[in-house]
């Protein structure tokens, strides 16, 4: 819940969201959030990969770099990692996956001001 009105401090924001995207190929990076901002923004993404014959592996790419050791998530998996410092989310396709796969991100962001 956000702390509104002025108390002379700083406040903290915290910010969830979640969408739905469609992996098509492994080429193709798609950008889920960018910080436009001079916050320093922590967060923790979730992926859940609800493909399921012939389905993309989603390969999570966070301040453009590729995070592949950390989360590449199978069809019909899901995982999760917190992160200080995020400047960018994106997912791209993995593996040999031939059918257009449905992931889901959801992720929620901290900052103070």
């Amino acid at each position: 819940m956000a702390n509104l009105g002025c108390s002379g401090g700083s406040s903290s924001v915290n910010d969830a969201v979640c969408t739905t995207i469609t992996v098509t190929d492994a080429t193709t990076a798609i950008p889920i959030w960018e910080n436009t901002t001079n916050f320093l923004i922590n967060g923790t993404i979730l992926v859940e990969n609800n493909g399921v014959l012939n389905a993309w592996d989603a390969a999570l790419v966070i301040n453009g770099a590729d995070v592949a050791d950390a989360i590449v998530v199978a069809p019909g998996e899901s995982n999760s990692i917190t992160m200080n410092n995020l400047t960018s989310i994106e997912v791209v396709g993995a593996g040999t996956g031939t059918a257009a796969t449905p992931i889901k991100i959801s992720f929620s962001l901290n900052y103070n001001f």
